[in-house]
């Protein structure tokens, strides 16, 4: 869980600001790809404000260029938070495609086995036969605490 997650929303701060107006706090990104999209989109208006200033001849004033100062410090600000985020996420998303370690041949071949028996058989039959097992040898079914899982 991301340190912002205790925070209240802050726009500009853990909340981004997308470019068609819509808002979108960190703990709300859910997949890595959502925050790169949003990343992306942070960078083009980054960009954008940058070019604005960049190519200003003065027309638009103190007042303007003030604020779209204001507007691209903002932006830069919500940068690490949302790569943190990104990085938390793709951290996790790795975490879950890798498979679980075998600690046997024996482990692996039985967990393959009941992946698919999961698959060939309906839910209910599969757990009707995993409650039949536990019955059988319920220490075997045992968590660390002796309760039956």
């Amino acid at each position: 869980m991301s340190a912002t997650s205790t925070e209240r929303p802050i726009r500009g701060v853990n909340v981004v600001v997308l470019s068609d107006g819509r808002e979108v706090h960190l703990d709300d990104i859910t997949t890595a790809a959502e925050g790169q999209t949003i990343l992306d989109d942070l960078d083009g208006a980054i960009l954008g404000i940058e070019d604005q200033l960049a190519f200003d001849d003065g027309r638009n004033g103190p007042v303007w260029r003030k604020r779209a100062e204001m507007a691209l410090k903002k932006k830069r600000r919500q940068r690490p938070g949302l790569q943190q985020r990104i990085g938390d996420l793709r951290r996790a998303e790795k975490r879950a495609a890798q498979p679980e370690p075998a600690t046997s041949h024996k482990d692996a071949k039985r967990k393959a086995f009941i992946d698919a028996a999961e698959e060939l058989l309906s839910p209910e039959v599969f757990t009707e036969v995993w409650t039949r097992a536990a019955e059988r040898v319920p220490a075997a079914f045992a968590d660390t605490n002796g309760r039956v899982s």
